[in-house]
């Protein structure tokens, strides 16, 4: 997937809008960080990028894994 912007703004909308932390990845599973690392761990979900101890992801894997463990 490509991805084009007009201007900073829209990339920063972008950016706010579809790339989260893992504490609002956690908040959106419900679930504790380990849980989350140990997806990572197992290869069901993949950080987008990891810079020391933070990792970001994108906000449609998460609510896709989500789906996926609530049957939808």
């Amino acid at each position: 997937m490509k991805y084009t912007f007009d201007d900073k703004e829209h990339l920063i909308d972008f950016i706010c809008n579809e790339i989260i932390t893992t504490a609002e990845a956690t908040g959106i599973l419900n679930c504790s960080r380990q849980y989350l690392d140990e997806l990572v761990s197992k290869g069901k979900i993949t950080p987008i990028k990891t810079i020391n101890r933070v990792r970001l992801y994108w906000r449609n894997d998460i609510v896709n894994l989500l789906n996926k463990r609530n049957g939808n």
